[in-house]
């Protein structure tokens, strides 16, 4: 004859403790409490003190009294929103001077250069002093003219000694 698996009688307590227990926390996962009497606080009087919620919602306050927390934000040093960045355009790039030096004339107290425009292909007369297309013509001499801009570029042109 076979002999019976058999648990000792301090093992076989143990094993219905912890089903018991197992069936205690089962029961409050399953099952859980529910607010009431019982759950709420109590003043002297024996009124509830805190409020039940149940199933009321709570409602998000008009943004009308949120200005001030936008104007004074809490996660900034000095409550106050930053500035944007205002990010300045580049200047445009400057027009290169196309003219080409054609000759000079210098009569007088009176200097002008004579330029061909190599835009139009057209002459231009320029005495000392007037512009062109933002460059003005600063001084003449008997071989060169210089030029400059509001932005501090200067260019000189000078004679082709090969007369080309």
């Amino acid at each position: 004859m076979m002999k019976g698996f058999s648990l000792s009688r301090p093992t076989q307590i143990l094993i219905g403790a912890n089903l018991l227990l197992g069936l205690v926390v089962a029961a409050h996962l399953l099952l859980p409490a529910q607010p009431g009497a019982a759950n709420a606080a109590t003043t002297d009087g024996g009124n509830a003190a805190l409020p039940e919620f149940g199933d009321t919602g709570i409602a998000a306050p008009p943004i009308g009294q949120l200005v001030d927390m936008m104007e004074r934000p809490l996660f900034f040093p000095e409550r106050r929103m930053p500035e944007p960045e205002v990010e300045e355009a580049p200047p445009p790039p400057a027009t290169p001077l196309r003219l080409k030096l054609e000759g000079i004339a210098i009569a007088g107290g009176s200097r002008v250069a004579v330029l061909l425009n190599m835009n139009g292909k057209s002459l231009l007369q320029l005495a000392e002093g007037e512009s062109h297309e933002g460059w003005t013509l600063d001084t003449v001499t008997s071989t060169s003219a210089r030029f400059s801009r509001d932005d501090g570029q200067t260019a000189e042109l000078s004679l082709d000694p090969r007369g080309k």
